[in-house]
């Protein structure tokens, strides 16, 4: 295996592009999921998979400040957690920009707490360690979301075990570790005191996490007042209390948790790392154990084999499959991930891998990692780990694969070009050289005619590899 093949980068960035073409020409557009200052958002159907997505539709002349609204799309672009919502890819023509993102059918937070009648702590603990790993993977990131509340956490089904997912960063920001960010936003009943100084930093999403912990086990908001000037002084002065009747029925491990959240001063203030190690957390929600099967650790193993336009089509197609089609992958990552971080480090990829497979030598382990990290963070991000085990028919249908194919297919001519190609990953970060994309070709085309039909591809995607 060449040192270059190694090296080449794959990012899922690259899958998601703005794009020139019709938006009605890839989704049917369903019927309304909401409706806000700039715009609407829709369910759709993905025509060649079938797929459900909700579209984000902005009406340009309601934004005030476009690049703003831009960032918000770069950072989600970046982002890649289990529980943070996915941005598939984007649309825009010169009034609308579309924003596709996963669709999470089973409603706002606070509408599964209404009808579940309250949470149980374990129920609000298993809650709170998926928060918490989002906010603590976008602050190791240096991402501050700013805008924490129940109503941007969406259940991704109406089970009694739905996942959870932080949605809506338009207020997000890339903070480095001396900025201050110094303009208020946010909710007033979940905003931190010093948002209201103008001296926000990261610590601020874990103040909103703490009254949302409150929220969750009390059915009431820690700060409330007759007016909103009166709900901000109590803000600011940190000013709630636990003498209510609903919390005599709550742990004192419970208390200490919101307690340690809700510091008027971010310095004393928890952070999200260090509240997934609270008691509270650990005894009520531990990471759970999932044993890594054979079938999905042959998978990962012979990612490592598979020519780099494989690898990356896996990519592609990772960042699109539903979430109950890859409910046990995601749950081995989450095991995987004894950090609760986010991403799998070296040494616990290892354990994992070892413990399926303990005859592996440790240059096939090294040479697997630098194959699944593709964009060599020193980390294994979750849609680098998905791709890699997704390789069996059991996660790749026809339906998928067409959507794949029509991705790199821009001119829609029924054929794949080294051109297309590098137009697609050839993003602000990465640039190809043509030579690299050529070979991807070469590669796959048994025509000898310089690109890939529609065959080719389906015949190196369902076969384990092509020479």
């Amino acid at each position: 295996m060449t040192e270059t093949f190694l090296s080449l980068e794959l990012r899922k960035q690259w899958f998601i592009n703005s794009r020139k073409d019709p938006i009605e020409s890839v989704y049917i557009l369903e019927s309304e999921l909401g409706r806000g200052a700039y715009g609407t958002v829709r369910q759709a159907r993905d025509k060649a998979s079938g797929q459900q997505f909700a579209i984000k539709i902005i009406q340009k002349n309601r934004v005030s400040e476009f690049h703003t609204f831009k960032q918000e799309i770069e950072i989600l672009r970046f982002l890649d957690h289990p529980n943070i919502v996915k941005l598939i890819e984007c649309f825009e023509t010169d009034r609308l920009c579309y924003l596709v993102l996963e669709y999470c059918e089973g409603g706002e937070l606070l509408q599964r707490f209404a009808k579940e009648q309250g949470f149980s702590e374990l129920r609000a603990a298993q809650i709170m360690r998926k928060l918490l790993s989002a906010v603590c993977y976008c602050h190791s990131n240096r991402i501050c979301h700013r805008d924490l509340k129940p109503a941007n956490c969406l259940m991704v089904d109406s089970s009694d075990e739905s996942d959870i997912k932080i949605i809506d960063f338009g207020l997000a920001s890339l903070v480095s570790e001396e900025q201050v960010l110094n303009d208020p936003c946010g909710t007033p009943y979940f905003i931190a005191p010093e948002v209201l100084t103008g001296n926000c930093r990261l610590e601020c999403d874990c103040w909103s996490l703490g009254v949302m912990l409150y929220m969750m086990l009390s059915g009431t908001l820690p700060f409330t007042g007759k007016n909103q000037e009166e709900v901000i002084t109590k803000v600011h002065n940190a000013s709630y209390t636990f003498r209510l009747k609903v919390f005599t029925k709550v742990s004192g491990m419970a208390k200490d948790l919101i307690s340690r959240l809700l510091v008027k001063d971010p310095a004393f203030r928890l952070t999200a790392q260090a509240a997934l190690e609270h008691p509270w957390i650990k005894v009520l929600s531990p990471v759970p154990e999932v044993p890594l099967p054979m079938e999905v650790c042959q998978n990962i193993l012979q990612f490592v084999h598979f020519q780099k336009f494989k690898r990356a089509t896996l990519m592609f197609i990772a960042s699109r499959l539903n979430e109950k089609d890859i409910k046990l992958l995601k749950e081995i990552f989450v095991a995987m991930d004894r950090g609760g971080t986010g991403s799998i480090s070296k040494k616990e990829f290892e354990i994992a891998i070892k413990k399926s497979s303990p005859n592996i030598h440790q240059n096939d382990l090294n040479n697997v990692w630098k194959v699944l990290d593709t964009n060599h963070n020193g980390k294994i991000d979750y849609i680098e780990f998905i791709a890699a085990c997704i390789s069996g028919r059991k996660y790749i249908n026809t339906g998928i694969l067409k959507t794949a194919f029509e991705f790199y297919d821009t001119d829609k001519d029924g054929y794949i070009t080294a051109e297309e190609l590098r137009n697609v990953f050839s993003s602000g970060e990465v640039n190809f050289k043509f030579s690299e994309v050529q070979q991807m070709i070469y590669d796959v085309d048994r025509k000898g005619d310089g690109r890939i039909d529609y065959m080719e591809f389906l015949e190196l995607m369902n076969n384990a590899e092509i020479k």
